[in-house]
């Protein structure tokens, strides 16, 4: 019984030892490596910070950089400005994160082209009397000293900018202010507007309030307006507007000054006079669930000649315009209509004898989209006396239409468009009457993704009839033709494109002319390097005289870095050359600039960053017949440095 005994034992230990040397096989044969996985350390997964801008901080199994990682936080791309200590990563804001939740989308990918992706959650709020307080200030500062300079180059220059945004929420009202300021130093005088010390470039300060049917809004400084084209279109000016939103109403005014000024000259925009402002206000009420929109503007006020940017023949202008504006979406946003009535009264000149002209404008409109498919047509007509105080880019004196239409798929996408204007809208028998009428059809190919390619047609007619005796009549046919071929391989792109056109006069002048024009782009783009070489040949022939004259263009951009960013290097030229038949004309020119700069470091004291090097101009003239050349060279000494500071 003994030795039956201990022979059962070592049986029963040899199967028990067995099996778990079976098991631990087993279990390390399925043992598969670790996934890559990113643990999110600070503040921490469903925590709540209570810091404006709280440290991110993550962990890593695997080594991580910028070349294998992507990281989005809130949906903005952050993978550039992360820091990477041994072991993981880490973010630091650089502006204030506003209360509420925030999201992280981690991307790791593999060394076999693998990925993984990983999702984090936390939260701010940080408390106070008010729900969030931010400013962001960004300082940079140039200096640059000629080391060779040629006649026109200042010696010395020295140019500091600051940029402020501040913002102050508390509920649901929010007030924000911005500003940039600048200051200039220079060894030569300075081209009016900008002088010499510290000077205005724009500045704004806003406050809104967003209830859940209220809305309004308060602004004053350097405002940009925009209503419709034949009323406020781009109107850039320093002064004031305000705007309420109430349920489907809405009611906005504005005041502005009507002369565009610059710098501290300008003062806050407020002082205003009769004469020298223009003033609008607007109403509107949206229908039938917010389809069917009807607007009303009114805008008034006057020019006083000539100012910044803006030159005018003649004395003060004034005048005003009220337009009905509706518009209509039907069908689920696929089809929408709209209509624009306009009348003006506008004197062009107060100091003459000849009182104000009044004049009507008007257009209808509808577009949408079926599927694949999306289409436009606009008819519209501009008196030859319309005209919108600040509205220096209107077309008047026009009548016509524009259709235009295309369809897309993932293989192809045709667009075709069409048009047909006439001036002299009122037959004036002392003017003719031109047309302008256009066809176009556009075809890009996509069936072999490697070799993206595309064809255009364009025919343009201009005729004119009326023409008064003396008169030089108009008769031509615009033909236009152009092919184009791209082939992108990793970080390069290639790019060829043929264009010709033919325009065939048809008048007794026979003026008839041709366009040749071939370029090739090839392109190369890397995170620390860039390269942009272009070669273009164009050839303009005039029939009636059998001169042609030939431009060959080569380009050059090229940039990039060294030595993880320390050293900076970019350099861009052109190059032409022009000849015409008959050696009427041989011309070469260059323009070439290039700089090179050290970086230090960045983030010195945790908010400068420094740079020193050099800025190079050349630019060289040759006419080949009169062996005549010019050339100029520069060299200047470039110190710079940037700082941020965000709270």
């Amino acid at each position: 019984m003994e030795l039956i005994g201990s022979n059962g034992l070592k049986v029963a230990r040899t199967v028990v030892i067995s099996l778990f040397l079976l098991w631990a096989g087993q279990g390390f044969a399925g043992t598969t490596p670790a996934e890559p996985i990113v643990t999110f350390d600070s503040p921490g997964e469903g925590f709540e910070a209570t810091e404006k801008k709280p440290t991110m901080r993550f962990s890593s199994n695997i080594p991580v950089g910028a070349a294998n990682l992507l990281v989005l936080l809130d949906g903005v791309d952050i993978t550039g400005v992360l820091e990477f200590p041994p072991g993981g990563f880490e973010y630091r804001p650089d502006q204030s994160l506003p209360n509420g939740q925030h999201q992280i989308h981690v991307t790791v990918y593999r060394d076999d082209g693998t990925e993984a992706e990983q999702e984090f959650a936390f939260s701010t709020l940080y408390r106070g009397f008010f729900d969030q307080v931010s400013s962001n200030t960004q300082v940079s500062a140039v200096y640059e000293q000629a080391l060779k300079k040629p006649v026109g180059v200042p010696r010395r220059n020295l140019a500091t900018n600051l940029g402020t945004t501040n913002l102050v929420t508390k509920g649901k009202w929010e007030v924000g202010f911005n500003t940039n300021l600048r200051y200039l130093e220079r060894s030569a005088p300075i081209l009016a507007p900008e002088k010499k010390g510290f000077d205005l470039v724009d500045y704004r300060l806003s406050g809104r309030y967003a209830g859940e049917n209220l809305g309004l809004l308060a602004e004053m400084g350097d405002l940009q307006l925009q209503e419709t084209q034949n009323t406020v279109m781009g109107l850039a000016r320093r002064g004031a507007r305000a705007e309420l939103n109430y349920r489907s109403f809405s009611l906005s005014s504005f005041m502005v000054q009507s002369e565009q000024v610059f710098g501290f000259d300008g003062g806050l925009g407020l002082d205003f006079n009769e004469n020298d402002n223009i003033k609008g206000v607007a109403g509107g009420i949206k229908l039938f669930s917010d389809a069917l929109t009807l607007r009303t503007i009114y805008v008034t006020g006057g020019e006083k000649g000539s100012s910044f940017g803006l030159y005018t023949e003649g004395g003060d202008r004034k005048g005003d315009v009220l337009a009905f504006v509706l518009q209509n979406q039907l069908l689920d946003g696929k089809l929408t209509i709209g209509a624009e009535y306009d009348l003006s009264d506008f004197d062009a000149d107060t100091s003459d004898e000849f009182s104000s002209e009044t004049d009507r404008a008007w257009s209808l409109k509808a577009g949408g989209y079926a599927g694949n498919v999306n289409y436009q047509a606009l008819y519209e007509y501009v008196g030859p006396d319309y005209e919108v105080v600040g509205n220096r880019g209107l077309q008047r004196d026009r009548e016509g239409f524009t259709v235009n239409g295309g369809i897309q798929s993932s293989l192809y996408a045709l667009t075709l468009s069409g048009s047909r204007y006439e001036d002299n809208v009122k037959e004036d028998p002392l003017f003719p009457q031109t047309s302008a009428t256009m066809g176009m059809a556009d075809f890009s190919f996509n069936r072999f993704p490697a070799f993206p390619m595309g064809l255009s047609v364009q025919r343009t007619i201009m005729d004119s009839s009326m023409v008064p005796e003396f008169g030089m009549p108009i008769k031509t046919y615009t033909d236009m033709i152009g092919a184009r071929i791209n082939h992108p391989s990793g970080p390069w792109n290639f790019s060829l494109n043929a264009n010709y056109s033919r325009q065939d006069d048809r008048t007794d002048v026979n003026y008839d002319t041709k366009t040749q024009t071939y370029s090739f782009v090839p392109m190369y783009y890397s995170e620390h390097f860039s390269f942009t070489p272009s070669l273009s040949f164009n050839r303009s022939s005039d029939d009636t005289s059998g001169t042609d004259t030939d431009t060959y263009t080569a380009t050059l951009d090229l940039r990039g870095d060294l030595f993880s960013g320390k050293c900076l290097y970019e350099f861009a030229g052109t190059f032409n050359r022009m000849e015409m038949s008959r050696d009427a004309m041989k011309m070469d020119s260059l323009n070439s600039n290039f700089r090179v700069a050290y970086v230090p470091g960045t983030n010195y004291f945790g908010f400068l960053n420094p740079s020193i090097g050099l800025r190079g101009l050349y630019n060289k003239t040759n006419d080949r017949l009169s062996h005549q050349s010019n050339e100029d060279f520069a060299l200047l000494l470039v110190i710079s440095t940037s700082l941020g500071i965000s709270l």
